[in-house]
């Protein structure tokens, strides 16, 4: 019976729980937020769950709905203007100005006055002036299926700051009505802005991302390259820019602790001069893995946006192994064996100051279980390379350099052939040397 009973109640609660979210879920495709919605007596619904359960099956009541409710959120009880185009956004320097014609397509069956005004939203980086704003005419009318079209003039005065502004162009008054208070009206026919408010910036910055790869208990500097293209001086203040990483979880990378970084910096960069911004990363012995961090360069040009003012920094930390990798194979008797091997060294940022490597080698030997054991000298070396015409992280100063090859990856493979081999079981110890990592492939036979 207590079965039956659950079984009843879970099921009205389903059937209830389904309304409310087909109800709310129409009204926000049909205007994008919810109108006013029929009252709903919860608590007859209750006592229908409590009848229902002693009476087995007694239907609930239905809702009453409100005369007009569902019609005024399907057709909406507003004017109907077609406005094109309904968003733009652009970029403006202060001083300059942008123009925008905006077409309003009367749908009503009857003449409709449309008078502009502008509405500057209650949030935002920066607010907009009103005053920046024209639109011509200021009224009209529109009969019926007839398209106006209207002008929009935005005019930025030179003293603007640099920033995102936005603000839209009102045709009408109407709203989209909620069933909650509003912290600011949804208009339905409006023309709305976004625009950004910006000068070229004035100090070029080169490298803005370093990647690279420091043994444990080594240190690497890296050099920023800073050109002034202005004609005053620009004054800067580089710091270890801390506690921004956005990854959580165990294979994400750890912050780069801030006494590992060391930085030494000019205090302004000249007028059409360049500077030199040195950082360096010390890491203690017993470090290991992955390390995100950045350097905020502080400079005071407010054209450069606080983002584009970050050398993002990506560090792998490694050891050098001692103890080789080892791995078992089994031969026949009379069998060849081919073991190659291969390193690769990417190009990291070559121009944030990263040293060049070493080749990568390596110490191989084959040994057997009955106590046999080769250091083989390898058959073959090979060194292939991939190499950009200059046209990668090249600092801007440096993109007229004649003959410049970037070399973007490079791959050392060692051979190692033993033939007529003892049959039976054979380790292969690999120990590398300045590599970041290898591969290997063991071939048996012919």
């Amino acid at each position: 019976m207590r079965k039956e009973e659950a079984k009843i109640k879970s099921k009205a609660v389903f059937v209830l729980v389904a309304f409310l979210l087909s109800v709310f879920s129409v009204a926000a495709v049909a205007g994008q937020a919810v109108p006013p919605q029929p009252v709903l007596h919860l608590g007859a619904i209750v006592v229908g769950l409590e009848a229902g359960v002693a009476a087995q099956a007694a239907p609930l009541p239905p809702p009453v709905p409100i005369p007009g409710a569902v019609e005024h959120a399907v057709n909406g009880n507003y004017t109907k203007l077609q406005i094109s185009p309904k968003h733009e956004y652009f970029q403006i320097k202060p001083g300059d100005e942008e123009e925008f014609t905006v077409k309003v397509k009367n749908k009503e069956e009857e003449t409709v006055s449309a008078s502009p005004r502008i509405e500057i939203p209650p949030y935002g980086e920066y607010f907009l002036e009103e005053n920046w704003i024209t639109v011509e005419p200021d009224s009209a009318e529109v009969k019926a299926d007839e398209e106006k079209e209207f002008t929009v003039k935005v005019k930025i005065p030179e003293d603007a700051e640099i920033g995102h502004y936005s603000a839209q162009v009102l045709f009408s008054n109407d709203t989209i009505p909620t069933p909650y208070p509003a912290p600011f009206p949804m208009y339905v026919n409006a023309f709305k802005f976004s625009m950004e408010v910006w000068t070229p910036p004035k100090i070029l910055i080169q490298p803005q991302y370093i990647h690279d790869r420091i043994e444990a208990g080594q240190s690497h500097e890296y050099k920023i390259q800073l050109e002034n293209k202005g004609d005053n001086a620009i004054a800067i203040n580089p710091e270890i820019d801390g506690g921004r990483l956005h990854c959580i979880g165990p294979d994400c990378p750890s912050e780069i602790p801030a006494d590992w970084i060391s930085i030494k910096a000019p205090s302004k960069v000249g007028a059409l001069s360049k500077e030199t911004v040195k950082v360096t990363v010390n890491v203690p012995a017993d470090a290991k893995g992955m390390y995100d961090g950045s350097i905020n360069l502080n400079i005071d040009d407010p054209s450069i946006e606080r983002w584009n003012q970050e050398v993002r920094m990506h560090i792998k930390v490694w050891k050098k192994p001692t103890t080789p990798y080892r791995e078992d194979f089994t031969v026949k008797q009379g069998e060849k064996i081919r073991v190659e091997i291969i390193a690769r060294q990417h190009a990291y940022d070559r121009y944030g100051g990263a040293e060049e490597r070493e080749e990568p080698s390596f110490d191989v030997a084959l040994t057997t279980r009955e106590g046999g054991k080769l250091k083989p000298e390898p058959s073959k070396t090979v060194k292939k390379g991939e190499v950009s015409l200059g046209m990668e992280y090249l600092p801007p100063w440096e993109t007229s350099s004649e003959g410049m090859y970037h070399v973007m990856r490079t791959e050392y493979s060692e051979t190692y052939e033993i033939t007529n081999a003892t049959g039976g079981v054979w380790t292969l110890d690999i120990l590398p040397k300045n590599a970041e990592s290898f591969e290997y492939t063991i071939e048996i036979g012919e």
